[in-house]
């Protein structure tokens, strides 16, 4: 058993979530589908809770935070190549299934505190970088003071996952775009 068995049944998990969701998964599912055997699902991991746990981290990897925090260009650019990031790769790839954190936020079970919990913490995380970086443009003067930085950064975090979802529903661009043009204006006025 490698570690790259454990990621193999990690990205198999991934997939799978995103296809059928988190309830409609087994861990008979999930290691059919990866070739391992169940046996290797329990060396990595102690339930598929846990799995689920590391899959949304590893999926918040993607949301690729790193662009709010760079140091070139500026700071509205960067919060702008951060949300064509995400709506970039959502087309490409989501429309048939969504954002995976988006997806887990309405499934979750109660029962499931543990996923759960790592969903609001991506979320908050992803909330909190984006703020620091409205602040930052809005010291620059890049954008408006007339909102806080950390409720609009809330507002775009949920709007987005919103737009994300209706995108999933309707197969369609449009839900991006209008999402685009109204974070946009949001931003400067």
């Amino acid at each position: 058993m490698t570690r790259d068995t454990r990621q193999v049944i990690k990205d198999t998990a991934l997939d799978l979530f995103h296809r059928k969701g988190y309830t409609a998964t087994g861990v008979l599912d999930i290691t059919k589908t990866a070739g391992v055997p169940k046996g290797s699902f329990y060396h990595f991991f102690d339930s598929k809770e846990s799995l689920a746990r590391e899959v949304v981290e590893q999926y918040s990897a993607t949301t690729r935070l790193d662009i709010l925090s760079a140091s070139d260009p500026s700071p509205l650019q960067r919060i702008k190549n951060h949300l064509e990031h995400i709506m970039t790769t959502s087309a490409e790839a989501s429309y048939r299934r969504g954002c995976l954190l988006g997806n887990f936020s309405t499934e979750m079970p109660p029962q499931s505190s543990l996923v759960a919990s790592a969903v609001d913490q991506a979320l908050s995380d992803w909330a909190q970088r984006l703020a620091a970086t409205i602040a930052e443009a809005q010291s620059a003067g890049e954008i408006s003071t007339t909102s806080d930085a950390n409720q609009l950064a809330q507002f775009l975090v949920a709007g987005l996952e919103g737009s994300l979802a209706r995108a999933k529903v309707s197969g369609s661009q449009e839900p991006l775009d209008t999402f685009r043009d109204v974070a946009f204006s949001l931003l400067l006025a």
